[in-house]
């Protein structure tokens, strides 16, 4: 069974640097943390995939990394693990 993985739900403010909107996500290269991001519609701007071992490495991520940026508004964490893929 595969490990248990956090999404951190990201919400932008106006401090973020519109160059990184659309396809320019190259700036998570120096978050190893982070194994995908994407971008969603709705209540949250991108969803975070970090490969977090425990609870207490994802604050550390979230609040050391993520939150330290000025352009973050606000994150929502949980965890998920795959329990079945069609592919």
């Amino acid at each position: 069974m595969k490990d248990w993985n956090a999404q951190v739900w990201v919400k932008w403010n106006g401090e973020f640097p519109h160059r990184w909107n659309n396809r320019e996500w190259t700036w998570l290269k120096d978050w190893p943390e982070v194994k995908q991001a994407w971008s969603t519609m709705g209540q949250w701007d991108a969803c975070l995939w970090v490969g977090a071992k425990t609870p207490e490495a994802l604050e550390e991520f979230v609040w050391t990394k993520l939150r330290a940026n000025n352009w973050v508004k606000e994150t929502q964490s949980v965890w998920a693990r795959e329990v079945w893929s069609g592919e």
